[in-house]
């Protein structure tokens, strides 16, 4: 029988763009505090209590994961926030171990929880870190006060760590500039990352008539001067377009 609680809301059994140079299986966790303006995954914000599904759900996976030992290198939690259930994924980690030493275990995180990060960094071999926009905007996005400066105590805890990461923003212009996001690129060049993403914001509902046009979704990856600009301060950029 199982031994984690883990309350899964979601997988993708084979991806190749969730954790560099790996084949993975992504498990996308039930559970988040912050309510980000452009949430991928709105469905997975409500906290809960396992279920008996969720027993299922997780054997299921683990099953999925025996049979693939030959065929995917990694495992990756991502969420909602994955770290509100830490002690589920350390149980869960441990659990795969025994069938597939070999795996790496990967992390999507926005840092909300770093106390529940430090004690999970152990049993994580990459991770994902979602910096949002500059402090002083980040309430804006998550409507959660004191939510930049949790996420700039994750960051530090990860450099800390010596693990290997990345940093990534969703370019949202809704809510984000240029400048903030060249202001951001900056504050993390002189904490030490090496590593920057800035991805495409891509709205849940397409049909949205409030959505942002095309072009002010587009224009931080079709301004080349402004990704130069980006790449003098980090450059090992990617611009996930």
């Amino acid at each position: 029988m199982a031994k984690s609680n883990i309350i899964i809301g979601g997988l993708v059994p084979f991806t190749t763009i969730d954790y560099p140079t790996k084949i993975s299986a992504v498990l996308f966790l039930q559970g988040c505090p912050w309510r980000c303006i452009y949430c991928s995954n709105p469905h997975l914000l409500a906290y809960r209590k396992p279920t008996e599904q969720d027993k299922a759900n997780y054997e299921y996976v683990l099953g999925l994961l025996k049979k693939r030992t030959k065929i995917i290198d990694a495992v990756v939690f991502s969420g909602g926030e994955a770290t509100s259930q830490t002690d589920e994924i350390i149980t869960a980690i441990e659990e795969i171990k025994e069938f597939a030493p070999h795996f790496k275990f990967g992390l999507h995180t926005n840092g909300c929880f770093p106390e529940k990060l430090a004690k999970l960094l152990p049993y994580i071999d990459w991770i994902g870190l979602d910096i949002k926009a500059p402090c002083k905007k980040y309430e804006q996005i998550t409507k959660v006060k004191g939510s930049g400066e949790f996420a700039f105590e994750a960051l530090d805890l990860i450099l800390k760590s010596g693990k290997d990461f990345e940093v990534r923003t969703t370019a949202d212009p809704t809510v984000l500039s240029k400048e903030d996001i060249l202001e951001i690129a900056e504050t993390v060049s002189k904490l030490g990352v090496k590593h920057y993403a800035v991805q495409r914001y891509r709205p849940v509902d397409k049909d949205n008539p409030n959505n942002p046009p095309a072009q002010a979704i587009t224009q931080f990856f079709t301004d080349k001067e402004f990704e130069a600009k980006l790449r003098l301060l980090i450059p090992n950029l990617e611009m996930r377009f």
